[in-house]
């Protein structure tokens, strides 16, 4: 494991599913077949929040478009205590994000999706910068709201 991996904790035991609810056992592998039958498949991870009552559901996304055919999807959710401010659990949905790019890094180039506004007028425009630079230094592109239709659609729908 290299260093910015042991750094997010990377949990190798993240549960993910399809959208047809198939339970992906081994992203890693699931990943790298998906690949394997669509050689110019791009990879992308996002991850959103939502905030109920005392708990906030988190979901994380990879998705894996085929230019042309479509998107594929795994995701996952967990739910943990709600934190005490809104950029702690935004920042989560970045870590969260980047654990799982950790964990296919080295299947080829992997986007990271951040739910952060790129508009000062939103809230999470104070995060932008900084996350956009985290995950860049971790050598993977990022993109942020209006382009992070990973976190903002695809996550989104599963953390509902």
């Amino acid at each position: 494991m290299n260093a910015s991996a042991a750094i997010l904790s990377i949990d190798d035991s993240i549960l993910f599913r399809t959208s047809a609810g198939m339970v992906v056992d081994d992203l890693h592998r699931y990943v790298k077949a998906w690949l394997a039958e669509h050689p110019k498949g791009r990879i992308y991870i996002g991850s959103d929040s939502q905030v109920r009552g005392t708990i906030v559901k988190y979901s994380t996304v990879v998705c894996l478009w085929d230019v042309g055919h479509g998107v594929w999807e795994a995701y996952s959710t967990v739910k943990v205590p709600r934190f005490k401010d809104r950029f702690s659990r935004l920042w989560n949905e970045v870590q969260r994000s980047l654990e799982v790019a950790e964990l296919i890094r080295d299947l080829g180039d992997v986007t990271v999706h951040m739910d952060f506004n790129s508009d000062p007028k939103f809230p999470s425009y104070q995060l932008y910068d900084a996350g956009m630079g985290l995950v860049k230094s971790m050598g993977f592109e990022a993109a942020g709201k209006p382009h992070s239709w990973a976190a903002t659609c695809g996550a989104n729908r599963h953390c509902q």
